[in-house]
């Protein structure tokens, strides 16, 4: 039976190409590593045999999107890039793959909240990062008082900070860690990943992952962006995190607009925001950061979320911590689920 495949631009022939090539050249590794291993028991060789392949798929999508960022043009990032189209590239390689398939997304991941922007080089809170931080409360509509965010972002920066002294009033160090059932230490090292907010003193798990009266803070907090923010692909949301000025009417209008015209530059950004009427060049409040300093239209981390699956059923999940280096990107971490 011949299997319907779609009709695709050359573009998109290619990339979906690519990523049909990473799947073959990578099951032909797995091919080798499950035929020289004779000694596995036969009823448990067809389970390996099928979570291997689903997990193969799942590292061929990798090997695919790792491609797609590698030949980026790097000067700006937006969602009209290749990486941003993962997901509908991945569907359309499931029509050349017989029996299996990968699916999955590449995200931005400066397109969030960097938790360990929260610090600054001196060992003191971020007051632009600390309200920022308070603003996606308000914005998501988060039931925490001012004063508990407050310390939250202050139990942050003792997490972080390498000494055991209490930043302030609402800090937490080890003596109120070692309190707990069962007892744990402050990190005083910079978060790896954002789930490690839910160890941090005031932190709560329906702020994290939501409830059904509101969204949780998880799909907005990054542990690996540096602290810039890129207004090709933040939301507005994000973009309203940044400042008061910053109306609902103000961010879908940067939203609105960079999807027939990305920003290309820096100046290009200026621009828009300032026909907008927001000078980026302005200091916050403690007269320490403007605008101009934290954003950006170009993007060096991001997360990629893909699964590889089986006919028979067998599912892999595989997550990937990806930061893109001058030559080529480089995997930071990933887990296999």
């Amino acid at each position: 039976m011949r299997r319907w495949l779609p009709r695709l631009a050359g573009d998109e022939r290619g990339m979906v190409l690519l990523l049909v090539l990473a799947t073959v050249a990578l099951f032909t590794a797995m091919v080798v590593e499950f035929g020289s291993d004779q000694s596995m028991d036969l009823e448990l060789a067809y389970n390996y045999r099928d979570s291997l392949q689903a997990q193969y798929l799942a590292r061929a999508g990798l090997e695919g999107g790792l491609k797609l960022l590698k030949d980026d043009d790097a000067a700006y990032d937006c969602l009209e890039d290749d990486w941003a189209k993962f997901a509908e590239y991945s569907l359309m390689t499931a029509g050349y793959l017989e029996g299996m398939s990968f699916s999955g997304t590449i995200s931005d991941e400066c397109a969030k909240f960097d938790l360990n922007s929260l610090i600054k080089k001196d060992g003191q809170r971020d007051e632009f990062r600390a309200a920022q931080f308070k603003r996606l409360f308000k914005l998501l509509e988060i039931p925490a008082s001012e004063l508990a965010v407050d310390d939250l972002t202050k139990a942050i920066v003792d997490w972080i900070d390498a000494d055991s002294d209490l930043i302030g009033p609402g800090g937490a160090e080890d003596d109120y860690y070692q309190g707990l059932e069962p007892a744990y230490r402050a990190k005083n090292a910079p978060f790896d990943a954002a789930e490690e907010l839910l160890l941090v003193k005031g932190m709560k798990s329906e702020y994290f992952y939501g409830t059904e009266d509101y969204k949780g803070l998880n799909a907005y907090l990054t542990a690996g962006s540096g602290g810039k923010l890129n207004a090709n692909t933040a939301g507005e949301i994000m973009l309203q995190s940044l400042s008061d000025k910053i109306t609902p009417q103000i961010a879908k209008a940067v939203v609105d607009g960079r999807k027939d015209k990305p920003f290309k530059t820096k100046a290009e950004l200026t621009e828009q925001f300032r026909l907008l009427g927001i000078d980026t060049s302005l200091k916050d409040e403690a007269g320490q950061t403007a605008l101009a300093d934290v954003l950006t239209v170009a993007s060096s981390w991001f997360m990629a979320d893909i699964q590889g699956q089986m006919q028979g059923g067998a599912i892999i999940n595989l997550k990937a911590c990806i930061q893109r280096m001058a030559k080529e990107p480089r995997v930071v971490y990933y887990k296999i689920y």
